[in-house]
Order: structure tokens, then sequence, then C-alpha cells
């Protein structure tokens, strides 16, 4: 064996391109013992069910079932379970797999026995995540809170659990129990059937001491300002997603501030509920938020949230990323509810924004007075887009403004506006009243122009290419459709002529010399 192998940051740092494969794993562990015990630790460090450590004892031990339950066929000897135990204190992570469905899982009785054996802090004493519906999520709800209960200790750092099913005085025994016997949680996830049931959030939740991060999914908008009032004492808290349900909203009066937040991320059935629980909040570091809805919102409704960002984002330099999207399903014929540019112009106080996304929320009736003012508000804008939901929009923005707005943005990359094409593209003029034309900007990579009208003398591939030569894909719907149409062809024509009149004039002033 080479003597740089002596080193652990060297082996780790090998095993770093072979730890996407289970078979390469299991080799590099065969060569020799020195590699053995690296290699192992990353194989077992992140599993999805507990079966595979099961399946570590002789064949002979056990077996599956029709319905891909593994049963013990007798008790191991101690040395066989001293193996299953070695493999499980390298475990640090039980996951949910989101690419494969779960085929096997220990049946109720081998757990039993194995957590018998070995009580669950001691056979996972390096586990810092669990995710305990990926593992025991096929449990009655009876067996869940004990179990559950067992996993709980200072070294777990995220927890995820549903709590569908459960008696409510069991629930609130469990929260109430985490500060104790948990009290090193930095990441927390709480499901309540999929966010179908809300959860009521007990003043012991602020109490853990390291929780930065909490997603609760969902809770009732008739106890908004007890559940700020309780999330609140977290200290830490950085990131917050929550689901919210509920026919009413409690009446707010001052809002709480929540002094370290930094990503904020609602869902809930409409955007009122959402801005209702966003003015219960202060906060001077909020740097995303991201709002999902479906329910098609009114203008008022969408004028109230944008106004509501200045209450609630006491710092405007802090607000980096504001996402809003209506996610309901929209029938082509329904009219499409108008959203002229005032409504947006609140957002220009933020002019440190580098993400601004409306998805599906209505008609952009933008006009280029307010296409030119962006470029002005948001010089450091990555990401900009006014999507509408695969209906035609009415449009005031022209072809020239989106040009004018995307080379003057020099950090642009992703862009989508719908604007009128039709007519001839004007070039700026310089003082002099020549023409100065745009100049290139070679970040922007993706270009949807939404359901904007087209025609060929508005010379929409040749400006694109020539201003933006690293643009990659461009879309449009064509005549309303609900499908995407890549004119990258038209792209690539307009790229190879104007290669072709670079070449001339390098070819001319080579001659002149």
């Amino acid at each position: 064996m080479h003597r740089f192998f002596e080193f652990d940051d060297i082996i780790h740092a090998v095993l770093q391109h072979v730890k996407s494969s289970a078979t390469d794993l299991v080799s590099v562990a065969m060569t020799c013992s020195r590699l053995a015990g690296p290699a192992l630790d990353i194989l077992w460090s992140e599993q999805h069910s507990l079966a595979p450590l099961i399946m570590c004892l002789p064949e002979d031990a056990w077996e599956v079932t029709e319905d891909h339950t593994i049963n013990l066929l007798r008790e191991p000897t101690p040395i066989e379970w001293e193996r299953l135990r070695i493999n499980a204190s390298r475990v640090r992570r039980l996951l949910t797999d989101n690419c494969e469905p779960l085929e096997l899982q220990p049946s109720g009785r081998v757990l039993q026995r194995l957590f018998e054996r070995f009580p669950p802090v001691r056979l996972f004493p390096n586990l810092f995540e669990l995710d305990f519906e990926a593992a025991f999520g096929f449990l009655e709800c009876s067996s869940k809170v004990s179990l559950l209960r067992q996993f709980l200790s200072p070294r777990l750092e995220a927890l995820a659990f549903d709590v569908a099913g459960l008696p409510t005085h069991e629930v609130e025994q469990l929260l109430a129990a985490l500060p104790a016997e948990a009290y090193g949680l930095r990441q927390m996830l709480i499901l309540a059937d999929n966010g179908a049931k809300t959860v009521t959030v007990p003043p012991s939740l602020g109490k853990l001491p390291k929780l930065m991060q909490l997603a609760i999914y969902a809770i009732d908008t008739c106890l908004t300002k007890q559940t700020i009032n309780n999330i609140q004492q977290a200290q830490r808290l950085q990131t917050l997603h929550i689901t919210l349900r509920g026919t009413s909203c409690d009446a707010g009066d001052i809002p709480f501030e929540l002094p370290s937040l930094e990503i904020l991320r609602l869902f809930g059935d409409s955007l009122p509920k959402c801005t209702h629980f966003l003015r219960q909040v202060t906060t001077r570091q909020l740097q995303l938020i991201d709002i999902s809805y479906y329910k098609p919102a009114r203008p008022t409704e969408i004028s109230a949230f944008i106004e509501s960002l200045s209450t609630s984002c006491q710092n405007s330099r802090s607000l980096k990323q504001l996402y809003l999207v209506d996610s309901s399903i929209v029938n082509g014929d329904d009219p499409a509810v108008p959203l002229p540019s005032q409504i947006f112009r609140p957002l220009f106080k933020f002019n440190e924004l580098v993400s601004v996304v409306f998805l599906g929320i209505g008609d952009y009736n933008l006009d280029d007075r307010f296409i030119n003012d962006v470029a002005v508000a948001w010089p450091l804008i990555q990401d900009l887009k006014f999507g509408a939901s695969r209906r035609r929009a009415g449009c005031n923005v022209t072809f020239t403004a989106v040009m004018s707005l995307a080379s003057r943005c020099r950090f642009l990359q992703f862009l989508h506006l719908t604007c009128d094409a039709t007519q001839a593209t004007i070039i700026p003029r310089a003082p002099d009243g020549a023409n100065q034309f745009w100049p290139t900007q070679t970040a922007l990579c993706n270009l949807h122009l939404g359901y904007s009208e087209m025609s060929e003398v508005s010379g929409v591939p040749y400006y694109l290419a020539e201003v933006f030569p690293t643009l990659s894909h461009f879309y449009w719907y064509r005549n309303a459709g609900d499908f995407e149409i890549l004119i990258e062809a038209a792209l690539e024509v307009a790229r190879q002529e104007l290669r072709a009149v670079r070449e001339l004039r390098a070819v001319r002033g080579l001659n002149a010399l």
C-alpha cells in the first residue's frame, strides 16, 4: 500500500470519487484493512430503510415474504448481532429516498427484537439526521411515538416526522420533550397528514437553543398569532416553512420580531392568508420570501401582499429573492386578472434584489417605462420572470424595451417576459444622432418571451444573437398554444451570419494594414 494512504484526509478525498457507487465502495473495502473502515463508513452513512441492516445477518436467519416484509427465521447469534450493530454504528442519516420506491421493510416483530437487544440510541450512536417516516412510516400509529422518543438524543441535529393519526396529547408530550431530550436539534420538519391537518405549536418548541430551520405542514390560521409568538422564542431560527390551513385568520396587533430569520416560505390556499401571516412578522435579515397559493388572487390582494413586504422587511437592502406563485389550475377560457405596472412599483425600494419571480398570478399589463425603471432599481438582478398561466397576456412592452433591459442588467441570466415584437426594433442613438448598438451582454443564457406576438420585421433572432452571444435557450408560446416553441434554429442561423460578417470585417482590417 502506498504511504499516501497512511493519511486519513487523503483516503477520504480518494473515496469521494467512488462514493456514488455502492459496488465500487465494496470493492475498495475488500482491497485492504486500511481502506475497509473508511469505505464502509461512507457505504453505510446514509440509509433509507433498516432492511439492509437486517440483511447483514446470515441468509438462513431471515426471509422476505410476498408482501416484501423481512421476517426472522431464527434467533441470530451474539456474533451475528454484533456484525449488525457495527454496521448500524456507521449510519449517520436515515432519510426518505425520493428517487426509488421503498420495496423491503423489516416486520414490526423484527424491529421489536432488534430494539430489545439494542436500544435505538445505542444502535445508532452517530445518527444525526432522522426522517422517521422513511424507516418507520409503515408502523401503526400506536407504536410510533414511543419508538420515536427512543431515538431522541442530544446528538440528533435534524428530525422529520408525521403526527397524522396521533392523539393530540401524545403530540404535545412529544414536542414538549424535545428541548430536554434532543436539545441539539438544528432542523425540524413536522408533517400533519402532508398538510391536510394542522399542528398546534407549543411554547416549548421555541426553547430548542440551536434550532435554525423549522418546517410545519400545517398550522391553523386562526392561531397565527399564537404560533408566531411561540416560534419567536427560537432566537437562532433562520429558515421557516409554513403551510397555512383554516377558514379565517386571527386578529393581529403588534407584529412579532424574528431577529435571525433569513428565509420564509409560505404555502396556503389563498394569498390573503399568506399576507396575514407576513404582517405578523418583522425581521431585519430576511433574504428570501417564497409564497405559493392555489386560489386565484385579485389585484387588490396582490397589491396588499406587496405592500406588506415593506412592513415585514425592516431592512430593504437585505431582501435578495422574491417568489410569488399561483399554483391553481387555470382554464384557458377564464379571463386573466389584469395587473398594471403600478402594482409592482413598491418593490423598487428593495434595490438589492437578484431574483424576482411571478408565475401565473395574472395578466401582466406592464409598460416600457416600468421595464426601463427595472434596470435602475435592480442593477444586480439575475432572475426576472413575469410568467403567465398558459394564457395570452395583454402587452404594452416593446421588444426594444426588453433589449434595453437585458443589455443594461449585466448580471441577468434568466428572463421571462411577454412583449410586442411585431414592429421594427428601434436601435438606441448616441448624442450625435448616430446609431449606437446595445453593448454585448454575456450573462443571459435563458430567455422566455411568453405569449409575445412576433414578426420578421422585428429581427428578434438577429438582435439576440448579436447582443447575447451566450444565449442558449429561447422559448415562446405561439398562437396561445400550451406548448413551448424553441426557435434556436433561427438563432443559430443569425449567429452563423454574424460570424461570417465578423470574419469578413477581420479580413478587411488585416488587408488595410
